[in-house]
């Protein structure tokens, strides 16, 4: 089991890489366009990849994770070129038809995506730059699939760091020497998103038997497509919050929550580097007699080193942002500083969407997707009813406090789905100790004697002893800390 873990954090952390590479686009950009845009132009920017988020949905329509499981489960070379021949061929007619939709209704789609936009004269034509970029972008899904199946990580990481390092220097041009503001950034977006679609076409070479195998098709369509309203809702869970915030409360706030939530998001590149790994590790060991108990130790391991991101990250936050570190100023513009109250409730949803993508292993391995818009589906009408009752007196904590709820109820909900089907023995004692830990210190953080930096160092450099103290590890976990104090 030892060996398989390590596989499993060693292709997670490589993911890793080519995953946060993309979402340091996040990071990296949001405290340069917190000092050339203004928060409302960041939350009429939120809006145009909000629609983007939506759209891809229906571009894709479950057929990338139907791709990557019959590809996986595929033993076959032959077979499995027919399998990516059938999902590009079938992907590039649909998409096509669906970017020409977008482009002759960018006008209507503009005045719903926006209500009242910072740049009315060119809503337009930015939401025809967000066809070319569903486009490029839902073409090159499957090469990164093809990437993901046949255990490249390294390949995989290298060309989404190309695509960030061409994304970030298109935008320091058009954004920040060009003056272009939200045009300059689905500019750079464009054209970077079809360059890495160039640059992954290569990859097909030898691969892919270039016709539609109907009853392939067939397959993936009754496996994938039910992820569609799956798909909206999720969309919905995560995104509705800043629409409901532009329309009641502006695009200011609207934009403050944004940034908030984006640096929040660094445990979503956390669980995205997870689930990139998750996904083929455990399709390839599901024929593995301990499968269930392997997956019920990754689970606790998940949150082991998720918990202890959140206490660093919220621990320190005001710390890294708002000091202002030599040849760089602070990290944030001032006028963004507000946002954060919404900071470690955004890493903690995060927590629970990592929690649900280990509870999908169940609905792979028995084919039970037609049951997850149920799972979504509630947890997204409480989204939508919370948020319109709550958003328009609180605000942007409200939808903070709603979105990790959302996400709770989508885990426990699938929990529900597939503990039956598919019996994994999850450690809950072990994880009941560990959330205990680290509910504690971080109330602790809360207090006065504990709101200094170092005070706070010193809770985390606790955490160990304090999970040693309430007997969270087991004697093989003991004897690796052993060797590995040691060593030291």
């Amino acid at each position: 089991m030892l060996e398989q873990l390590k596989r499993l954090t060693r292709d997670s952390v490589v993911y890793g890489v080519g995953h946060i590479a993309t979402r340091l686009l996040t990071f990296l950009l949001l405290p340069y366009y917190s000092f050339r845009l203004t928060p409302a132009e960041y939350g009429e920017l939120t809006l145009y990849f909000m629609f983007m988020a939506v759209a891809q949905t229906f571009f894709i329509y479950g057929l990338d994770i139907a791709y990557l499981r019959y590809f996986t489960l595929s033993k076959e070379s032959e077979q499995r070129r027919r399998i990516t021949g059938t999902a590009l061929c079938v992907s590039l007619l649909t998409s096509v038809l669906l970017t020409g939709m977008v482009l002759g209704f960018a006008e209507t789609i503009g005045r719903l995506v926006v209500q009242v936009p910072t740049q009315p004269e060119n809503v337009s034509f930015l939401i025809r730059l967000c066809a070319g970029i569903l486009l490029f972008d839902t073409l090159a899904t499957f090469p990164f699939l093809l990437l993901r199946g046949t255990l490249r990580p390294y390949h995989f990481a290298g060309v989404k760091l190309l695509n960030v390092c061409v994304n970030i220097g298109l935008n320091i041009w058009f954004v920040g020497y060009l003056h272009l503001s939200i045009l300059g950034v689905l500019y750079a977006n464009v054209i970077a998103s079809a360059m890495t679609l160039g640059v992954l076409l290569p990859f097909f070479r030898g691969r892919v038997t270039w016709k539609i195998d109907r009853r392939i098709l067939g397959e993936m369509v009754k496996f994938g497509l039910p992820n569609v309203p799956t798909y909206l809702f999720v969309m919905v869970i995560e995104l509705a919050d800043r629409k409901i915030l532009e329309l009641y409360r502006g695009l200011e706030e609207a934009g403050l929550y944004s940034a908030g939530y984006k640096l929040g998001m660094f445990m979503a590149v956390v669980t995205g580097a997870f689930r990139f790994a998750w996904q083929p590790f455990f399709l390839s060991n599901a024929d593995r007699e301990d499968a269930p108990r392997l997956f019920a130790r990754v689970l606790t391991y998940y949150l082991l080193v998720t918990g202890v991101l959140l206490l660093v990250l919220a621990f320190f936050v005001d710390l890294i942002v708002k000091t202002p570190w030599p040849g760089i100023g602070c990290i944030l513009a001032p006028s963004y500083w507000p946002g954060l109250a919404v900071f470690p409730i955004i890493l903690l949803a995060h927590i629970f969407d990592g929690i649900y993508a280990n509870l999908m292993v169940g609905v792979y391995l028995k084919k039970l997707t037609a049951r997850l818009p149920l799972v979504t589906g509630i947890a997204a009408a409480v989204t939508i009813g919370l948020n319109l009752l709550l958003i328009p007196r609180y605000g942007m904590m409200a939808a903070a406090w709603v979105t990790l709820l959302a996400f709770i109820l989508e885990a426990f909900g699938l929990w529900l789905v597939v503990r039956r089907a598919y019996v994994v023995p999850y450690e809950w004692t072990r994880i009941a100790k560990m959330v205990l830990v680290f509910a504690v210190l971080y109330a602790l953080s809360q207090l006065p004697p504990f709101e200094t930096p170092l005070m706070r160092l010193l809770l985390v450099i606790s955490l160990p002893i304090a999970l040693y103290a309430v007997a969270f590890f087991d004697e093989r976990e003991k004897h690796h800390l052993r060797k590995m104090f040691a060593r030291g």
